[in-house]
């Protein structure tokens, strides 16, 4: 198969994000089972605190054909902004000084003076300054998922943090699980002098040993004095060995917030711990200078903090923002609420949870079925609103479908858009019944949890992924606005190939690059010739990019992905439906359900033509269940159902509104129905 080709290292990446996923939940069971423990370390830290610490970061990749070596040096402002009932409200901000690139060769060859101007380019249009805020306990133990995305895309910067957990106790016999995305067990090592000072040093290592963090806390304050984090771990076709080191350069006390908002280098933090914690008292002086700043990041950020504490913005305050996609951003952010979001039925929305913090966090969906969650990480947009739908994209990344592949690959290009950015993890193929069914556990958890527009969900991915995001769109077509598909397989797979007629009511995006070896370009142009042939609602796009390689994701495809899906809204109701079910996993498509079917893969060809008449085809099916809405015909009145050349129904339909009145309306235009059931005549 092609695509088993992209499965290099697969085993040791799997392991790795198990931990990854798993990490914080194993943690929490292990911080509630020492709760009774007597807490012996504590931070002592007062609001005006500022914290700076030097940081380097130093990466080396080794594969089959390529070395090459990273290195990056931030200075950390970490800022207690306040602290209430023993919670600690901290913003962190990581400045970026220097990126160089000091190691690229190619089969052998050293390419790096070559390639040094574009590894500058891409640092540049990389923003140099990235934040983060977080409310913790006395003892470091934070109250929410810490920030995935971090300041260099690794696998092993999301376990870092200038505030670690503290142990409970300093017995070298101890071992414990903190509250760390790597699962790592920790221990106390015992007292070292560090720069002279007096300090404890803890360290936690993976359960296989591929990653160490250290740090030593100071033991008078228990600041910490200095981190190490090394590890290694796999990617396509080699490794990646990671180091970081961060030390304490100096403590300020009894600074302000007003301080802090007024320097480009504690600035971000600063809003970003306003934001989350309502508490910390701000001035309207403040957020106009803020919006005055200048930094689209900033902005965004005041004006978040601005519509969350209602606070009132003057025309002047608004007329300081110079960029354009800022001001839609503003002109969102404090529009009303729609105030009846689905049309003739008088529904209620349903109330979401308002989302205390923003930024791309870890979740746990609960599955049906007694059993361990679905980790998944999820991008909240500071634009978000409880009270107002927003747009959904699911992306699904190449390799072995890890999410953290997914996030460091799309971040830099949904950094400023208004999208919720699910990242769910398949750890194999993405085309398993099993997979889908993870899936489909995480889908309808952010359903819940979300006010996500339905008629704007849309699914991407790369590689693996973008053969992924095919497979998933054919399952459930009538939940998506429109696909993508980076350089998947298509329909040289099978598992694909076979239920290609579920895509025909869907906007499609194929892109590849010409010189892929890997996946060849012909899949995708051949899969769009395929549904061309069948007559869509809607004509695939195909676009091949001459001199790319197997190298297409959502920050490198040249903005085509965003662009194609900005105007795409789900047609929920399509005139005509063709469907292909090999089982009853997901049965139903659009406004048709397979209830029953033989043996053989069940295919359902129906269309609503201009005289109301519903005509269905069938082979292999046994029972229909038809969710049918008046919007979907063309006349008022009644309607005729005809399946395989026989009448099974002639009359009105019933009040749709009235499924209204059941506990679980989700998705009103698909949930809100006439239902009629059949049996085969």
């Amino acid at each position: 198969m092609i695509v088993d080709r992209c499965f290099k290292a697969f085993s040791t990446s799997f392991r790795m994000t198990l931990r990854l996923a798993f990490g914080m939940t194993i943690a929490t069971l292990a911080s509630v089972a020492t709760a009774q423990m007597p807490v012996a370390w504590r931070y002592d830290l007062h609001p005006g605190d500022r914290l700076t610490y030097s940081y380097t970061f130093h990466r080396e990749v080794r594969s089959d054909e390529a070395q090459t070596a990273v290195e990056a040096h931030f200075h950390t402002q970490v800022l207690i902004a306040g602290e209430q009932g023993g919670i600690f409200s901290a913003g962190f901000q990581r400045n970026r000084d220097s990126a160089n690139l000091l190691v690229y060769r190619i089969k052998g060859k050293d390419k790096l003076a070559g390639e040094r101007p574009n590894f500058e380019k891409r640092m540049k249009a990389r923003p140099a300054q990235f934040s983060e805020a977080m409310e913790f306990t006395t003892s470091g133990e934070p109250r929410y998922s810490w920030e995935i995305v971090r300041e260099s895309s690794s696998h092993l910067l999301p376990a870092l943090h200038e505030i670690e957990v503290l142990p409970r106790s300093a017995v070298k016999t101890d071992r414990w699980h903190a509250m760390n995305l790597l699962g790592m067990e920790f221990e106390f090592v015992g007292s070292e002098l560090v720069h002279g000072k007096n300090c404890d040093h803890v360290r936690g290592t993976t359960s296989d040993g591929s990653v160490t963090l250290s740090y030593w806390s100071l033991q008078e304050s228990r600041i910490i004095e200095k981190i190490e984090l090394d590890g290694t771990y796999a990617v396509p076709g080699g490794t990646s060995h990671e180091q970081a080191h961060m030390e304490l350069e100096s403590i300020s006390k009894n600074e302000t917030l007003s301080n802090w908002l007024a320097k480009s280098e504690t600035r971000l933090g600063a809003l970003e711990a306003v934001l989350l914690s309502p508490s910390l008292p701000l001035t309207q002086d403040d957020l106009a200078a803020a919006l005055k700043s200048g930094n689209t990041a900033t902005q965004r950020l005041a004006l978040a903090v601005a519509y969350h504490r209602g606070a009132p913005l003057s025309a002047s305050a608004l007329s300081d923002i110079g960029d354009s996609e800022t001001r839609i951003f503003a002109e969102k952010m404090f529009k009303a609420s729609p105030s009846n979001p689905h049309g003739s039925c008088p529904l209620q929305s349903p109330s979401k949870p308002t989302q205390t913090k923003v930024g791309t966090l870890f979740r746990v969906a609960l599955a049906e079925k007694p059993g361990p969650g679905v980790p998944y990480f999820l991008r909240i947009p500071v634009t978000y609103r409880a009270d107002r739908p927003t747009p959904l994209l699911v992306y699904l990344s190449g390799g072995a479908g890890m999410a953290l592949d997914g996030v460091n690959t799309a971040n830099d290009a949904i950094a400023n858009s208004n999208y919720l950015v699910m990242y769910p993890q398949a750890g194999e193929y993405w085309w398993k019944p099993e997979v889908a069914q993870r899936l489909n556990t995480v889908l309808l958890d952010t359903f819940h949890e979300f006010n996500v527009d339905r008629d704007r969900v849309y699914i991407a991915g790369f590689s693996n992924g973008g053969t992924g995001s095919l497979y998933m769109a054919q399952l459930w077509p009538q939940r998506f606005a429109a696909v993508v598909s980076l350089m998947g397989a298509g329909q040289c797979n099978e598992d694909v190939q076979k239920m290609l007629p579920n895509l025909t009511n869907l906007p499609l995006l194929f892109v590849h690059g010409e010189k892929d070896e890997r996946i060849p370009a012909s899949c995708s142009k051949d899969t769009s010739d395929a549904l061309s042939g069948m007559h869509p609602r809607v004509a695939p796009q195909l676009r091949l990019l001459p001199d790319k390689e197997h190298e297409l994701t959502l920050q490198s495809d040249d903005g085509l992905t965003l662009t194609f899906l900005k105007d795409k809204i789900r047609e929920p109701f399509p005139k005509r439906i063709s469907l292909r079910l090999p089982d009853l996993g997901f049965p139903r498509q659009y406004w048709i359900e397979v209830l029953g079917k033989k043996s053989d893969v069940a295919d359902v060809n129906a269309e609503i033509k201009p005289d109301n008449r519903l005509e269905i085809h069938s082979h292999a099916v046994t029972r229909l269940r038809l969710h049918l809405r008046p919007e979907m015909f063309p006349q008022a009145g009644s309607v005729r159902i005809v399946w395989n050349g026989k009448q099974v129904y002639q009359g009105p339909l019933g009040n749709f509104c009235s499924s209204a009145a059941e506990a679980n309306v989700g998705d009103p235009d698909l949930d809100l129905a006439d239902r009629k059931e059949f049996a085969l005549p």
